[in-house]
């Protein structure tokens, strides 16, 4: 399955999230979004201005002109991993809204979607508890992609290696949705996505470049419920034999 397709998903679910009739199962994602991330852009800001002051103390006076070079730098690469680990969070928090816009997108799309079996209190304690579960395997992965950014010469591409880090991360986050509602296992998730990874990477790279991108990024998360949704059964179809 092409990288396309990924694109394709996240084109799609943009669409879809837009419909009058699902607007009341994205108000809510779409209000946590907007909350989260701009306190989070707020709080990126003061404290990159903080050391931007301290940088800007320690430098001697015949560096001074570098003042126009790293302050702005800094304040880009401040911004815009305060902007993806916000919005991530905004993502974890809107979880326990985010099942019930998948099944609403199947219905709308497919014509079905699983049947809610739990409670809605159990249904916050299994998101909850599969959300730990997705940070439990998303942060050792950071970190390591941290450590290996730090290496003489590997240190060179790390913007390549970040993003694509942020593509996948993004797609193991939002095609989980529709695999949860069918109270299947996080490792199916990753089975199907590591089987077709370009496709994966389509639809990461899609949405982890809109949550960089200030204002388009408080829709980012109903758009990308949608589109994961979209893609999760674009793999089902291509892993069914004809």
């Amino acid at each position: 399955m092409s990288f396309q397709i990924g694109v394709r998903a996240f084109v799609d679910g943009a669409r879809i999230a837009k419909r009058a009739d699902l607007l009341h199962f994205t108000f809510i994602p779409a209000l946590i979004s907007l909350v989260v991330i701009g306190t989070g852009t707020w709080l990126a800001f003061e404290q990159i201005g903080q050391w931007g002051t301290a940088l800007s103390d320690r430098l001697p006076s015949w560096l001074g002109f570098l003042d126009s070079i790293l302050i702005p730098l800094l304040y880009l690469i401040g911004v815009v991993l305060g902007i993806w680990l916000f919005g991530l969070l905004a993502v974890v928090i809107a979880s326990p809204f985010l099942g019930n816009l998948s099944s609403a997108v199947e219905r709308k799309v497919y014509g079905s979607a699983p049947d809610e079996l739990l409670p809605w209190w159990r249904t916050i304690t299994s998101t909850l508890a599969r959300e730990l579960r997705k940070l439990g395997y998303h942060l050792p992965r950071l970190l390591g992609v941290f450590l290996l950014t730090l290496i003489p010469l590997v240190n060179a591409v790390a913007p390549v290696i970040w993003l694509l880090f942020g593509a996948w991360t993004m797609a193991v986050q939002f095609v989980d949705f529709p695999v949860e509602n069918r109270q299947q296992s996080f490792r199916t998730t990753l089975a199907a996505l590591r089987r077709r990874r370009a496709a994966a990477l389509g639809f990461g790279l899609c949405t982890a470049l809109v949550l960089a991108i200030p204002l388009l990024n408080f829709v980012l998360i109903p758009v990308a419920v949608s589109g994961g949704t979209l893609l999760w059964h674009y793999l089902e179809e291509a892993e069914t034999p004809e």
